[in-house]
C-alpha cells in the first residue's frame, strides 16, 4: 500500500513539474511582451511630448528669425559681387565708387549680422524655456547658424586688415593718389577730379601721403651740393660766386614758381577740407629744402669781409626783396614759423654784412696809403677799382638796394635815413683816394713822372662824366679835374724838355768857321744824347687815355721840333760847307725823325714798331732827295 501511495505521489509530482515548466515558459513569453510594451510606451511618451511642443504657437518666432538671416545672406552676396568688381575695375572714378559701396555693404553686413544674432539668441532662449529639448534638431540648427553669423560679422573687420579686400582697395587708391601727385600735369582737370574723388574716400588718411609725395617732388628740384657747404671768415666770396648766383636763381624759382604752384595745388586739392591746405603747405615747405636755402644765404655773410662781398650781399638782398610779397603771402601759419625765423635771420645777416663793409670803405682806402704803387705814371689799380666800385654802388641796380639796406640799418638804430648819407659816404671814399694820390705823387723822386702820374689820374676822374659817379659829383668837380689834367700836362712838358731845349740857344759863333762847326756839332750831339736819355727813361711811362697821349705828343712836338729846326736853320750854311753832298751827315736826328720819335712816346711796343717802319721809309726818301739836291734845307725835310 505504501508502494502504491509512493507511485501515486511520484506520478503527481511528475505531473506538477511538467505543469511548472509549462507555466515558466508562459511567464517567459509574457515578460518579453511586457518589455516590448514598455519600449513602445516610452517611444509613445516621447512622441506625445514632441507632438505636445509642436502643438504650441511657436511658428511666428521661427519665421521672424529666418527673415534677418536671409537679409544677411543677400548682403553678403552683394559684398562678394563688389569684391569681384574691384578686381576687374580699371577706371579710377568707378573704382572709388565701388570701394565706397563695398565699405557701405560691409557696414550693412555687420549690422545685419547683429540683428540676426539677436533674433536667433532670443528665439532659442524662448524655445528652450517652452520645452524644446537641448538636442532638438531645430535648436542645433539654430546654434550652427549663430556660429556662422558671428563669422560673417567679422567680415568687415577682416576686410580692413592687411590683405583684406577693403584694405587692399584703399591701398590701391592711395597708390593711385601718390602716382597722380607725382605727375607734372597734376593740376589738370582730369587729375584734379580724380584726386578730389579719392580724397573724399580716403578722408584724413591721404594727408600724410600728400605731404610725403609733394615734399619728395620738391626735394628733387633742390638736389644741389652747394647747399651743404660751410664758410668761414677766411673764405673769399669770389671763390663761391657761382654758388651764390645759383642760390639766387634757386631762391627766386623756389618762391615764385615752385612754392607758388604748391600752394595753389594744396588749396585746389583740399578746397573742401577746412584748414588742411594751410597745414599741408606749411609741412611741405618746412621739409622740402627751403630752410636749407635760407640757411645757405645766411652762411654767405660769414665769408671774409671785402668789397666784392658787399656787391654779392646786395645781390642776395635784392633777390630776397624781389620775392618779399610772395614770401609773406605764402609762408603763413604756425608750421611756417621756422621759415619766417630763418628769413628774418638771413635779412639781418645781409643788412649787417653790407653795412659793416660799406661804412669801412673809406678806412680801407686810407689803409692803402703806405703801399706806394710802382709808379709808371699810370692810374693805380686801387683808383680804377674804387671808382668803378663806386659806380657800381651808385648804379640803377645797386643804389636802391643799398639805400634800402642803410634805411633798415639806421631804422634799427632809431635813426632816419637820407640820401645825403649815401652820397656823403661816397664823397669820403673819393677824398681818401685823393689823399692817397697826393701822398704817392710826393713820394716820387722823378718830378716829371709825378706830373705824368697826376695828369693821368686827373684825366681818369675827368673821364667819369657819363658815369653815375661823375653825375653825382657834378660838372664843377669834373671841370676842375680837366683843368688839373691840362695843368700837369704842361708842367710835364716843361720839366722834361725845358732844360734840354736850353742847349739850342742861338749864340754868336767864333770867327773861325771850323771852330764854329765843331761847337754846333757838339751842341747837336749833346742834344741828341739828352733826348735819347729822356726818351729811354720815359719809354716805360704810361699815358692811358689815347686822346690825352696824342695831345701830349703834339705838345712835345710843338715845343721841341720848331726849336730844333730853328737851331739847324741858323747854322745850316756851316754844315753845308763841311759836306756839300750830305749836309748834316753826322746828325742823330733830322727834324722829321725827331718828330716821329716824339710821337711814339708812351706808345705800346706794337704801335712803336709800326710808327718806326713808316718813319724808316720816309727817311730813306729824304736821304735820296738830299743826295739829288745839296741845297735842300732842313725845313723841307
Amino acid at each position: 500500500m505504501s508502494l502504491e501511495r509512493l507511485q501515486a505521489m511520484r506520478s503527481l509530482l511528475k505531473s506538477e513539474m511538467e505543469k511548472s515548466e509549462t507555466f515558466s515558459l508562459v511567464l517567459e513569453k509574457t515578460g518579453t511582451k511586457l518589455q516590448e510594451i514598455n519600449t513602445k510606451l516610452l517611444s509613445l511618451e516621447a512622441d506625445v511630448k514632441v507632438d505636445k511642443w509642436r502643438s504650441l504657437p511657436f511658428s511666428d518666432h521661427i519665421r521672424h528669425t529666418i527673415s534677418p538671416i536671409s537679409a544677411v545672406l543677400r548682403v553678403f552676396s552683394t559684398v562678394q559681387e563688389l569684391e569681384r568688381s574691384l578686381m576687374s575695375c580699371k577706371d579710377v572714378l568707378g573704382y572709388v565708387s565701388d570701394v565706397k559701396r563695398l565699405g557701405e555693404a560691409l557696414k550693412l553686413l555687420s549690422s545685419s549680422c547683429v540683428l540676426a544674432l539677436t533674433w536667433l539668441e532670443e528665439t532659442i532662449q524662448f524655445l528652450s524655456e517652452n520645452g524644446m529639448p537641448e538636442d532638438h534638431p531645430c535648436g542645433l540648427r539654430f546654434k550652427t547658424s549663430i556660429k556662422h553669423l558671428k563669422e560673417l560679422q567679422m567680415t568687415e573687420a577682416r576686410a580692413y586688415l592687411s590683405g583684406g579686400s577693403l584694405c587692399t582697395a584703399l591701398e590701391n587708391l592711395e597708390t593711385e593718389f601718390e602716382r597722380i601727385l607725382e605727375e607734372e600735369e597734376v593740376l589738370s582737370e582730369s587729375n584734379m577730379r580724380k584726386l578730389k574723388t579719392i580724397i573724399k574716400r580716403l578722408d584724413a588718411h591721404c594727408v600724410p601721403s600728400y605731404i610725403k609725395i609733394r615734399t619728395r617732388v620738391i626735394q628733387k628740384r633742390f638736389e644741389n651740393g652747394y647747399l651743404h657747404k660751410t664758410f668761414t671768415e677766411d673764405d673769399n666770396v669770389q671763390d663761391i660766386e657761382g654758388d651764390i648766383d645759383q642760390w639766387r636763381f634757386d631762391m627766386e624759382i623756389a618762391v615764385k614758381e615752385i612754392y607758388e604752384f604748391e600752394s595753389k595745388l594744396c588749396y585746389q586739392v583740399f578746397e573742401d577740407v577746412h584748414d588742411v591746405p594751410l597745414r599741408c603747405f606749411g609741412a611741405i615747405a618746412s621739409n622740402s629744402g627751403l630752410l636749407q636755402l635760407l640757411r645757405f644765404g645766411s652762411r654767405i655773410s660769414k665769408c671774409k669781409k671785402s668789397p666784392p662781398k658787399l656787391l654779392k650781399l646786395l645781390d642776395c638782398f635784392s633777390t630776397m626783396d624781389n620775392i618779399r610779397t610772395e614770401f609773406n603771402r605764402l609762408f603763413r601759419g604756425e608750421l611756417c614759423s621756422d621759415i619766417r625765423r630763418e628769413t628774418r635771420e638771413l635779412i639781418s645777416n645781409l643788412v649787417k654784412g653790407v653795412c659793416e663793409i660799406f661804412w669801412e670803405l673809406p678806412c680801407q682806402v686810407e689803409l692803402q696809403r703806405p703801399n706806394n704803387p710802382s709808379l709808371d705814371g699810370g692810374v693805380p689799380k686801387l683808383v680804377s677799382v674804387v671808382t668803378e666800385y663806386c659806380n657800381k654802388l651808385l648804379g640803377d641796380k645797386n643804389k636802391p638796394v643799398l639805400s634800402k639796406i642803410l634805411e633798415i640799418d639806421l631804422g634799427w638804430k632809431k635813426e632816419k635815413y637820407q640820401e645825403e648819407i649815401l652820397i656823403g659816404h661816397i664823397y669820403n671814399i673819393l677824398r681818401e683816394i685823393a689823399l692817397n694820390l697826393d701822398a704817392w705823387s710826393s713820394s716820387s723822386k722823378e718830378t716829371a713822372l709825378s706830373y705824368i702820374f697826376m695828369m693821368n689820374n686827373h684825366s681818369h676822374f675827368s673821364g667819369l662824366r657819363e658815369t653815375h659817379l661823375g653825375k653825382m659829383m657834378g660838372e664843377s668837380w669834373l671841370s676842375a679835374h680837366e683843368q688839373y689834367r691840362d695843368y700837369y700836362a704842361a708842367l710835364y712838358v716843361k720839366e722834361s724838355w725845358g732844360k734840354l731845349l736850353s742847349l739850342l740857344t742861338i749864340k754868336s759863333q767864333p770867327a773861325r768857321r771850323k771852330r764854329a762847326r765843331e761847337s754846333i756839332k757838339r751842341t747837336l750831339q749833346d742834344f741828341a744824347n739828352g733826348f735819347d736819355e729822356i726818351y729811354t727813361k720815359q719809354s716805360d711811362w704810361v699815358v692811358e687815355d689815347e686822346r690825352l697821349r696824342w695831345k701830349i705828343c703834339q705838345a712835345m712836338v710843338r715845343t721841341v721840333v720848331p726849336r730844333y729846326k730853328s737851331y739847324l736853320q741858323s747854322y745850316i750854311m756851316l754844315l753845308v760847307e763841311e759836306d756839300p753832298m750830305r749836309p748834316g751827315n753826322d746828325l742823330s736826328y733830322t727834324p722829321k725823325g725827331l718828330e716821329m720819335k716824339l710821337k711814339t712816346m708812351f706808345q705800346s711796343k706794337e704801335e712803336t714798331e709800326k710808327t718806326y717802319k713808316c718813319s724808316h721809309f720816309v727817311n730813306k726818301v729824304m736821304d735820296l732827295e738830299v743826295t739829288q739836291n745839296s741845297h735842300l734845307t732842313f725845313e723841307a725835310i
